[in-house]
């Protein structure tokens, strides 16, 4: 109960978090930080200063407390003055004089420069964009660490809850034989953003209510999303994928592990120590993060037999474990133990998986690529096979131009694209390159 016991030790002074992006996952992590004690949220920032305003409103706050400026001075002034900020300026807030920044754009190009100029401020960041992770987060931490500062991932989303549950069973002495998480994909037919809500099958009044991202929800159902969060997963707990990239078998509860087992023992796997997720039939609740385990012992391997509540395999040696949900508002786990403890919940910090890019359709020279959830796709596998076939890295592909043509589901190379190189997001790629 030690972080209670901050909270509650702060609640007549809080600490002040900035947070960056009031989208779905941003404004619910609000709505829960002002319902906390020891902690508010003093800055919010948006490029659509109106959705800052409005999660405000939802949130409780009186809106004559709230200033609107992006004027740093004025930031600072306002919250000495004990009044709310809302900025259209993310690396305004970043900068802000706060305890924490939490940066949920979920766009990889923002959501670095936020972090690296909330680093260079002195502030700890909960990182919620995850794709920024999968793409420059071990550079991130780097300087982070340089600075004396904290940068971590945010518990509230899946690749923490894998990295959780890893640190949790290698802390048990168990094998971990695979992590990973659930998802919803379709893979086939790839959607465009127009119906990506529709198929989804996203109520009209949640719609409403929380403005989803079409794009975004676009990555979920082709194998974007999983891949990028597997990988931020990965690259923290120092996992590859199994050769030939991951399996995500569609399976029920019970052929996880029948599944996702070395070959030797009726699996398909041909590693240990691997990163890998499940697409859930319709009666498994999908697990937002798992791990199966080995246990070395005999009469362990006995024991976790006989328990009637543990699924087992091959007379007890493999074992699963997960957890069936994640939500926003637990990211303030993450923005109380870096505030408190400066203690990260998983951080990325080596690239030894890589996500690279796919045509969804037949490219032609001179077409210009408009992103993930767009006409590409994203897939998994390992860094060192990345780098040696000069795929490139996923986010980076984001108005690229086509300079030969790509076949539907060809992975994208370099000699492919004339990749952009004035963008701060490849700049921080190339340095990562060079130091990590």
């Amino acid at each position: 109960m030690h972080l209670q016991a901050s909270l509650d030790e702060h609640a007549e002074d809080p600490l002040p978090v900035a947070l960056i992006g009031t989208g779905v996952f941003g404004m619910h992590v609000v709505y829960q930080l002002e319902e906390m004690p020891g902690l508010t949220p003093v800055v919010l920032a948006d490029i659509e200063s109106s959705k800052a305003e409005t999660t405000y409103r939802r949130a409780g706050v009186d809106s004559d407390a709230v200033v609107k400026t992006n004027d740093p001075d004025d930031v600072a002034a306002a919250i000495e003055a004990g009044e709310r900020v809302v900025t259209t300026d993310g690396v305004v807030a970043a900068e802000a004089p706060v305890e924490v920044v939490v940066e949920v754009t979920g766009v990889p190009g923002p959501a670095a420069r936020h972090a690296w100029a909330a680093i260079a401020a002195g502030n700890d960041v909960v990182n919620v964009s995850v794709e920024a992770d999968a793409t420059v987060g071990p550079l991130l931490a780097q300087f982070a660490s340089e600075k004396g500062v904290t940068y971590s991932m945010a518990y509230g989303d899946e690749p923490a809850s894998v990295v959780s549950l890893v640190d949790w069973a290698r802390s048990a002495g168990l094998e971990v034989v695979v992590a990973g998480q659930g998802t919803e994909l379709t893979f086939k037919p790839h959607g465009t953003p127009d119906d990506a809500l529709e198929r989804y099958g996203l109520t009209e009044s949640f719609i409403e209510d929380n403005d989803p991202d079409p794009r975004m929800y676009n990555t979920f159902q082709d194998g974007t999303k999983i891949a990028v969060e597997l990988c931020a997963a990965a690259n923290a707990i120092g996992f590859e994928p199994d050769t030939g990239g991951p399996h995500i078998p569609k399976t029920d509860r019970e052929g996880v592990l029948k599944t996702l087992r070395p070959k030797e023992d009726g699996g398909v796997l041909e590693e240990k120590g691997v990163i890998d997720g499940v697409t859930p039939t319709d009666d498994f609740r999908n697990p937002s993060g798992f791990v199966i385990t080995e246990a070395k012992n005999d009469e362990m391997k006995r024991y976790f037999e006989q328990r009637f509540n543990i699924h087992t395999e091959n007379d007890g040696k493999y074992q699963f474990f997960d957890r069936p949900y994640h939500l926003p508002p637990e990211t303030t786990v993450s923005v109380a133990s870096v505030a408190f403890n400066d203690a990260p919940t998983g951080t990325v910090r080596t690239q030894t998986s890589e996500v690279v890019g796919r045509a969804k359709r037949d490219l032609k020279p001179g077409e210009v690529i408009e992103g993930p959830g767009g006409e590409i796709y994203g897939t998994l596998e390992s860094a060192e096979k990345a780098a040696e076939d000069g795929a490139v890295p996923l986010e980076l592909l984001a108005g690229a131009e086509v300079t030969r043509p790509i076949g539907t589901d060809e992975r994208i190379t370099e000699a492919d694209v004339d990749v952009k190189t004035n963008t701060f997001l490849y700049h921080l790629r190339q340095v990562q390159d060079e130091v990590v």
